[in-house]
């Protein structure tokens, strides 16, 4: 078993928090891909991977059992080699060597994976009677809404808990073919599946060179854990506009949630959510608001000013199995303006209307970014993020924290704990961000539920770059030393 422990001293916070620093496990380890696969480049380009680099994980659990996905060597321009999983059986103490999944050329294979340079966004989720459903985007080097390029919609299955993974199927495919437009992307994949009846929802949106048409959701849907999908529209935004960032919670009756982030060609941003009461054979057509705006100034580097790619914009959203209440997580510009928070809006209406934003990050001094939200039993939120509350203004180490907390009275008094010692994020690899590279862990992080406890599942750097941690944290709302704070609703929020 590949399990290498994380450095787990890393003491007080710059802020004066004496916290427990939990034992992270190190899941990801050197690259292991083959020299000779996913290495073109567009003629012309400088664009580069980072070897050894693995950054934007998902988890799931089914029992003691989890499979973690992530991306593996990340370019500079877009997407990676690989996407590698790995799997625990005993609740994410030790996991398995990581493999190669058969999404691109560096996962082997024969099937539709094996003819592109590229792939990104991972995604994973346990359907049915175990089966863990994996998804990603998958694309050829100059694919990015360009003449000739290839892009897909990938997603295969595993019936043995992750050991094995069959040939990938392409759910959706697009050729750009001639030289004149439009040209078309698919974009920011996710899959939930529901184990209590094998259905599976896949979605993402189709981003277009057309700056008139519209960017719609789509939805490949399967009743069989995955052996079989249907595929088509969902959602359309209306021309000019985008549905971006699409991701399904599912309800204890059975009620699908389609969040997006809406896009607009005014350029309005907000948070919304569509509905289906009929396992996704049809949604409604006005969308509930969630937020609006939805405002986030993005995480500065303080050592250059440069970029730091974080999940702006991007919400992540979590339903209760039990209560049926959904909570959505995203980065927020408060009152400062200088940064972001971290925003959390709770619906106990099936997604029809929300709380006012809370503002839930630990110190609002320092910028926060990257959230990821979960319910444990007894409605409990966990949500996981990262921040700058101990970088040291001069230093040439750019110290960042992940963070664990926790609220048991539904998002105002909230328990919290660091998830491993402060980490130098100057060590992350660089991504393109609005034409220029930024440090990048990735657009999500994992979280996933084991037993009764949250399991974080997430990026962080050590000497040797960036690579994917599972933590087993003690619980905080019952750790003596947790740090413990309210939340805060800001004069600089936006409106319910």
């Amino acid at each position: 078993m590949a399990a290498v422990l994380a450095a787990c001293g890393g003491g007080a916070s710059s802020q004066g928090n004496q916290v427990s620093v939990p034992t992270s496990v190190q899941v990801s380890g050197t690259s292991g891909l083959s020299a000779s696969c996913g290495t073109a480049v567009p003629s012309g380009s400088t664009q580069t991977f980072t070897a050894g680099s693995a950054i934007q994980p998902q988890a799931a659990a089914s029992a003691s059992t989890l499979v973690g996905v992530w991306e593996q060597d990340r370019w500079t321009g877009l997407g990676a080699r690989a996407i590698l999983a790995a799997r625990s059986t005993d609740a994410g103490a030790t996991w398995s060597a990581p493999a190669a999944l058969p999404f691109s050329a560096c996962g082997g294979g024969t099937g539709p994976g094996a003819g592109f340079d590229r792939a990104s966004d991972p995604w994973v989720s346990f359907a049915g009677n175990g089966v863990v459903i994996a998804s990603a985007l998958a694309f050829s080097a100059g694919g990015y809404l360009a003449s000739g390029g290839l892009s897909a919609v990938l997603v295969a299955r595993s019936t043995d808990g992750g050991v094995t993974w069959s040939t990938p199927v392409a759910v959706q495919t697009d050729q750009n073919p001639g030289t004149t437009g439009p040209f078309y992307f698919n974009d920011r994949d996710s899959v939930t599946a529901d184990p209590s009846n094998g259905h599976v929802y896949l979605v993402w949106d189709r981003l277009t060179t057309d700056a008139t048409a519209s960017v719609p959701t789509y939805l490949a849907r399967s009743t069989d854990a995955g052996a079989t999908w249907s595929t088509r529209s969902i959602y359309d935004p209306g021309a000019g506009n985008e549905a971006f960032n699409n991701q399904i919670a599912i309800l204890p009756n059975g009620d699908l949630l389609d969040f997006f982030t809406l896009f607009t060609g005014a350029l309005t941003t907000s948070l919304q959510v569509i509905r289906s009461t009929d396992g996704g054979l049809t949604w409604s057509t006005t969308p509930f608001v969630v937020a609006n705006p939805m405002t986030s100034v993005g995480t500065t580097n303080p050592i250059t000013n440069g970029s730091i790619r974080d999940s702006a914009l991007m919400a992540q959203v979590a339903a209760d199995p039990a209560s049926g209440n959904v909570a959505a997580v995203w980065q927020q510009m408060f009152a400062s303006g200088a940064f972001d928070g971290i925003a959390l809006s709770v619906s106990k209406d099936s997604g029809a209307t929300w709380s006012a934003p809370k503002q839930i990050n630990g110190v609002k001094t320092a910028g926060a970014f990257s959230p990821t939200v979960r319910y444990l039993p007894g409605g409990v939120i966990a949500v996981t993020y990262y921040d700058l509350r101990d970088f040291v203004t001069g230093s040439s180490v750019l110290g960042t924290d992940a963070w664990l907390t926790e609220s048991s009275d539904g998002g105002t008094t909230w328990h919290e704990v660091r998830l491993q010692a402060a980490f130098d994020l100057n060590k992350a690899p660089l991504a393109n961000l609005n034409g220029s590279g930024a440090l990048f862990l990735g657009d999500n992080q994992g979280l996933a539920l084991v037993g009764s406890s949250a399991l974080p599942f997430y990026a962080a750097t050590n000497g040797g770059g960036a690579h994917v941690y599972a933590t087993q944290a003690p619980d905080p709302l019952t750790l003596a030393t947790a740090r413990v704070y309210t939340a805060s609703v800001s004069a600089g929020a936006p409106p319910p």
